[in-house]
Parts: C-alpha cells; structure tokens; sequence
C-alpha cells in the first residue's frame, strides 16, 4: 500500500498486505466449506449471499451492486500511455500479452499526436513512484465518459487533485483515439479481457459470497451505491488501486499471475462496513480517546490518526479477515497489526466470537460492538505495546531537514487537538517559512487555527491556499467542508452549497467527513435543526 495516500486513492502492495449472514459460526463454517466445494446450499442461504446471479461467461460479471469488468476509458488512457513513454513493468512476465500485442500495434500506427502525448507524459511522470504514477491516470479514466467525447462525469473543478494534474489528457485522448484507431483495437483485444473476467469470477464470486455470510448482509442492503473491480491488461503489473468517488467504490487491478482475490474483499469489505461507521459515529467517538495512543504509532497512516471512525472500521475489517482466514498463529497477525497502529484488532477479534455465537446480522450487532469497548481497559493493555517505526524512517543523508519538518506538523496538529493554537500557528509557520513553502498539511493546519480563532477571512484564504497545493484527499475534503461552514456563518448559503458538493466526491472515504457534507448539504452549519 503506498504510504500517506488517502485510502480513497490507495494502492495495495501484495509484499505489504499478503491477505488484502448466518445463524450461528458453527453455519457459517459449514457452509462456507460447502461453498468451497462447490456444493449447493439451502435457497435461504443463497438468497443471502446473492441477489443476482452471476452468468457462467460474459463481458461482466454481477452480484448485487457489485461488478467484476474491463474499462474502455480505462483501457483508451492506458493505451494513450503506452505509446507516450510508459514503459513501466513493460518487460514483466505476468502471462498475458495483451500490453505486448497493444503496444506493438501501436507502433506501428502513424499517430501525429504522439510527439505531444509524449511531452505531456514526461512533464506529469511520477519517476519515484511507480503506484502514484500510474494512480493518477487511473483516477483521470474513472471520472471520464465514454469515447469519443470522454466528457468529465463530475465537474471540472471538483476533480482530485492527482485527476486535477492530468486534465490537460483529454484533448490530447481525443485526437489520438482517432488516429489511432482505438475503437477497433478495443475490440480486437476484448475477448482477452473477457477471458480475464471468466478467471477471476469463480474466486471472487466465493469470496463476496463468504464475506455476505459471515456479515449476514441480506440482498439489497447497499442503499443504491455500486461497488465497481476492473481489470486493467495494460498497466505494469501487481497493483490493485482503489478509489471511493461519491457513494461508488472501485478497484482496479493491473495483469497478475494471481488473482488479487484478498484486495478485492478487503475493498468489498469497506464496501459492507463504511455506511455502518457513519451511521454510528456518536457512539463510536464516545470511545475517541483511544485515538490519542493510535496516533503515537509511526508507521501509521495519516488518515487513520485523524479519522478515529476510519482507524475503528479498518481494525474491524483485518478482525473479520483474520476471523474468516484462519490463520495458523492468528496472535502473530494481531500482534502486527497492533504494532502498526491498528490498535482496535485485538478488542475486534475477540468481539467477534461472541458475534459469531448468536443470530443478529453484523448490521445490527455493529452498536453493541462498539458500545463494549471499555475505553479504559484498551488503554491498560495498549499501555505495554511497542510500536513500529514508520517504513523509511530513517531519512537520507542529503535530507537532514525532513525529521524536523515532520516534527513540526506533528507537533502543530498536536497543539491543535489540545486548543492551543498560538504555538499550533508558530509550528506550522516554521514550516513554511523555513522548509516547505508547499507544504498542505502546514497551510491546512494554519486555515484550521484561523478558524478556531475566530478569523473567518483569514481562514478563508488559507484554506483557499491549501486548495492550491494540497493532494491528500482528506485535506482537500475537509478544506471544502471548512469553506462551506465559513460560509454559512457569513451567510453565504450558495457558495456553502458549492463547498459542500466538491467535498461530497472525495467524502465517502471518511466517516467523520462524509456526515459533515450530509449535515451541511441539509442544512446551514450552525443553525438549528427542525
């Protein structure tokens, strides 16, 4: 997974995280081993894991809100990509020769577009990171319409950052897409994505049908939103990405000798149990101050430290894994987690026992779940834990100013949590005035203290300031949700409503932010509700 990104715009690492509605856990395992054998199960059960039948073959496959497919936009940009420069994992041998075949005909093609395809890929080409290289194009193709005219599906200024600084694409996509040719060369390679569609249907069908059982979700309870897995034949190999935009999930996965079955369920997972976050965020904060040990951990996400509901639906799901994996030596795995930063796993895996015991579904028996933490004897028990170090703690010798920098914003948002906002203001200051003039967390945490001090102008201008430079989702999201308040209070309701909505695309991917846009989409911050 790449570090410091949102988990709206994440990437899974198979070295990093090797694993990605019944009546009693005694069902549950015995029907999850008939399901493995292919055996068939009682209607009543069926009627729970599925509310549509997956088809044998075809383009796609489906199971309830869910869709197993190929992407033409997906495949248009990526072909665009291939014959600009990107030859990331180009030589791998993944068993499929669909990027092969499709570079070698685009090759061949005169393409006048190319020379300029070719420029825009070297000016936008993330050279460190292979994952945010790649991610930012597939966050430009997933918010983009079919060809030929590729039109935006959300408004231009409401794009992601990373989607934001790939605009400029699309013209260039157009002209190639027909010079090149790429309706018929889609075409041409159809058949293979179908072949990859049929080879990861079986197993991702038994894995969606297994995580419905032990959740005991019933048919239609994804409340209109859709959970989108496409597979992308033309990106270098081993990533699976994920995106949350507005109330849709997707995951994208690139050529694998493995099927990513494990990313698939742990994004399907999200899928399931981020609505239950947001539904139960008041009981949920009423175990908050566990947050403050969480966010001692280095090599915690920063998302995680900031968003407790997120941290507490993401130490659930690893439970639910570990529940439903079995590992041999399952305390080694609660044990690392816990290291990491998730440290609600273990109070997870063991609630789980009980919840395997009785009949309620997951849906429901989520609130007594999080109403059973005992806040004080988690911190007793965490009090002896020893966190890792963050992966690449150890700054290189030509950055000495890093770990001060860091150090810093730490420190600020500290300073924040505590209200103290005079030395939040110093710490982040420095940052921008000494190390990093760009720096969005700075500029984010000074918009904050503004606000926070009764500044509403000032605040204005620094969130407007943070806007420009930032590219974590969660600032940006929360940027957006801060102007609109600011807003209402200056009776500004219309520009409030704009703010509102340019959050709600990035918003689903954090509990804490996604009740704020509901709340202020509704109704004007700061009034009284009827």
């Amino acid at each position: 997974m790449v570090r410091g990104r949102s988990r709206a715009l994440r990437c899974y690492s198979p070295a990093r995280h090797p694993q990605l509605k019944i009546s009693s856990s005694r069902r549950f395992h015995r029907e999850a081993r008939a399901a493995e054998r292919g055996l068939r199960l009682p209607v009543a059960v069926l009627l729970i894991a599925f509310s549509v039948v997956w088809p044998a073959t075809g383009r796609a496959q489906e199971a309830g809100n869910v869709r197993l497919d190929s992407n033409e936009q997906l495949f248009c940009v990526l072909a665009a990509l291939n014959a600009s420069g990107y030859d990331t994992g180009a030589t791998s041998d993944t068993g499929d020769r669909t990027r092969d075949e499709v570079r070698q005909y685009l090759a061949r093609q005169d393409i006048p577009v190319r020379a300029q395809l070719q420029r825009f890929y070297a000016e936008h080409r993330v050279v460190d990171d292979p994952g945010a290289d790649l991610g930012q194009f597939v966050s430009l193709a997933l918010l983009l319409g079919p060809p030929p005219e590729f039109k935006f599906t959300v408004a231009e200024s409401d794009l992601p950052p990373d989607a934001r600084d790939v605009k400029g694409l699309v013209p260039l996509l157009k002209t190639f897409y027909r010079q090149a040719d790429l309706g018929e060369l889609w075409a041409r390679v159809t058949p293979r994505y179908q072949g990859e569609v049929e080879r990861y249907g079986p197993a991702v069908r038994r894995s969606i049908e297994l995580s419905d059982a032990y959740l005991r979700f019933p048919a239609g309870a994804y409340l209109g939103r859709t959970y989108s897995i496409y597979l992308c034949l033309l990106g270098a190999p081993e990533q699976a990405q994920a995106r949350i935009y507005g109330s849709n999930y997707y995951l994208v996965i690139t050529p694998s000798r493995q099927p990513k079955v494990l990313e698939i369920r742990h994004q399907y997972l999200h899928f399931l149990l981020d609505p239950l976050a947001v539904k139960y965020a008041a009981e949920i904060h009423q175990k908050a101050a566990l947050s403050a040990i969480a966010r001692q951990a280095p090599a915690l996400e920063g998302d995680f430290k900031e968003d407790f509901p997120l941290l507490v639906t993401e130490c659930l799901i690893r439970a639910v894994e570990l529940r439903m994996d079995k590992p041999s030596k399952p305390e080694q795995r609660i044990g690392a987690f816990t290291a990491e930063g998730l440290v609600l796993v273990p109070y997870f895996y063991d609630a789980l026992k009980d919840y395997e015991k009785q009949d309620a579904a997951m849906s429901v028996y989520y609130k007594q779940m999080i109403l059973g933490l005992d806040v004080e004897g988690e911190q007793q028990r965490l009090a002896a834990v020893k966190f890792a170090p963050a992966v690449g703690a150890t700054p290189p010798p030509a950055a000495p100013a890093r770990g001060e920098k860091d150090r810093l914003l730490d420190q600020g948002d500290n300073f924040i949590a505590e209200g103290n906002y005079g030395e939040a203001k110093a710490a982040f200051d420095r940052v921008v005035e000494k190390y990093d003039p760009k720096s969005e967390r700075a500029w984010f945490g000074l918009a904050v203290v503004a606000a926070n001090s009764r500044k509403p102008d000032l605040a204005v201008k620094y969130f407007q300031q943070t806007l420009e430079v930032a590219r974590d989702l969660r600032i940006v999201t929360w940027s957006h949700i801060y102007l609109g308040r600011i807003y209402d209070l200056t009776n500004r309701r219309t520009l409030a409503l704009e703010q509102y909505k340019a959050a709600s695309l990035t918003a689903a991917g954090f509990p804490d932010a996604l009740r704020a846009v509901q709340s202020g989409l509704q109704y004007p911050f700061g009034t009284r509700r009827p």
